[in-house]
């Protein structure tokens, strides 16, 4: 009984903080007229980005586990409504998301011993931005530079959750966002010259991996 009022109350804080550092983040994504979201979607996001911490903290075990995603949740459900509707990933809230993560990666080692799961996620870090920047450089027009940035930042979280997590990562966003670009061109969205946003799917996949996998 302790153990699950435990975990229903990470859970429940991993909630609260998460919708909070939405709001935050949709601000500060509104500084710039080009990724500001209507105000009208400010409580549906942060709505959502608590249920997606407080879902993934359920299904994880640690305290500085439930910090990895609430700082996830919060800015990947932000950024994935931008990109689903700009089709921009911007540096103004991709550079604080990756220095949160590699922030809390840095508490979590502390306090779990995990040195090899911190370079770990470094080196997944590293190599997802290798794969998507080599992507973008032989596909310019299919993949943009925003992509290549915020693998980087995917790749700490499936570097620190293991092998299987990064490799979800990586083959889960490109089968995502393969499948919504089918899904545009079935319902007569766009043309196969038509530009789709990669980010919503990555950040799915990385997700998945972390909460599933790690």
């Amino acid at each position: 009984m302790q153990v699950l009022d435990a975990s229903v109350l990470g859970a429940v804080l991993a909630a609260v903080l998460a919708s909070l550092l939405a709001l935050v983040v949709v601000d500060r994504a509104g500084r710039d007229p080009r990724t500001a979201l209507p105000p009208s979607g400010r409580a549906p996001l942060a709505a959502f980005a608590g249920l997606a911490a407080a879902c993934g903290s359920l299904l994880l075990e640690a305290w500085w586990e439930d910090l990895l995603v609430t700082v996830f949740a919060a800015f990947a459900v932000v950024l994935a409504a931008i990109d689903a509707r700009t089709k921009l990933l911007p540096n103004a809230l991709v550079l604080p998301f990756a220095l949160g993560t590699l922030a809390v990666l840095l508490v979590a080692a502390v306090a779990s011993g995990s040195w090899w799961s911190l370079l770990g996620a470094l080196g997944g870090g590293l190599a997802l931005f290798a794969v998507y920047l080599l992507l973008a450089l032989v596909s310019p027009a299919g993949m943009g530079m925003g992509d290549v940035k915020l693998a980087a930042v995917l790749g700490l979280y499936g570097g620190w959750a293991g092998y299987a997590a990064w490799m979800c990562t990586l083959l889960g966003g490109f089968l995502l966002g393969g499948l919504a670009g089918v899904l545009v061109l079935a319902l007569r969205r766009g043309t196969r010259g038509t530009t789709f946003p990669f980010g919503p799917g990555m950040l799915l996949a990385a997700f998945a991996g972390l909460v599933l996998l790690g």
